[in-house]
């Protein structure tokens, strides 16, 4: 199994410019966990805590790492992360409906936003409800972690808000988000960014490279046009402040 290559690869040598230090990292929202293996063996972590909402998908998680050729320190979760403790519906991919396991969520996707030539137009629901117990990172006795990698569909500002006063001492964080609204009711990076600014720095993102006013401009055009139409997800790195 090949674990060179990963959605997150694109940050790493940004991340590696600024710290040499990553000891412990959170993949929350993993799926197959093969991104969080990946950026252990990077970064050479000592705590590597993954976390995964679907029970649906544990199984395959654990699989992966018992295929591992080098020794780390993993642990799983089967819990979701936000700004509460108690328990919730988690919308688990049908998979009689839909073949993309990564794209359940606490939230309901969007399929009424997309272009016309997009076959999902207005597809029905594809989300089937599963409990699940949500839990404040803050409340898990845990490290904190050095990078956090996220791709949690539209909980992104719920998982940060999680973290209380140990996210300001996270040295970055890589996330998945958007400028539509592709998961009803979920956040978006404009909601993301006005959050985390004042402790940390958008270094990059993968849309538009360093060059992220073009991706500010692309939220702002879109919020002003009242049009509401899909665009495609991203990722951020953003840095801790302290750090550049």
């Amino acid at each position: 199994m090949n674990y060179k290559t990963s959605e997150y690869q694109w940050a790493t040598d940004d991340i590696l410019e600024y710290s040499s230090q990553i000891n412990t990292i959170a993949e929350i929202g993993s799926r197959d966990g093969l991104d969080a293996i990946f950026l252990s063996e990077i970064f050479q972590a000592k705590n590597n805590y993954i976390f995964e909402a679907d029970p649906n998908l544990i199984e395959g998680i654990n699989n992966n790492l018992k295929n591992l050729n080098y020794k780390a320190n993993f642990e799983v979760f089967n819990i979701a992360l936000g700004n509460e403790n108690k328990e919730v519906d988690f919308l688990s991919v049908d998979t009689e409906k839909y073949d993309n396991l990564g794209v359940g969520s606490l939230f309901e996707i969007n399929f009424h936003n997309r272009e016309k030539s997009d076959p999902d137009l207005n597809r029905e629901s594809v989300q089937k409800k599963v409990k699940v117990e949500l839990k404040k990172y803050s409340n898990l006795n845990l490290e904190n972690p050095d990078l956090i990698a996220m791709d949690v569909q539209g909980s992104e500002l719920d998982v940060l808000k999680g973290f209380e006063n140990l996210l300001k001492n996270v040295k970055f964080i890589i996330l998945e988000s958007s400028i539509s609204e592709n998961y009803i009711g979920g956040s978006n990076f404009l909601e993301i960014h006005k959050y985390l600014k004042n402790n940390f720095k958008l270094l990059k993102n993968s849309r538009y490279g360093k060059n992220n006013s073009k991706l500010h401009l692309d939220g702002y055009k879109y919020k002003l046009s009242g049009k509401k139409m899909y665009q495609s997800d991203f990722n951020v790195l953003y840095a801790n402040k302290t750090l550049v």
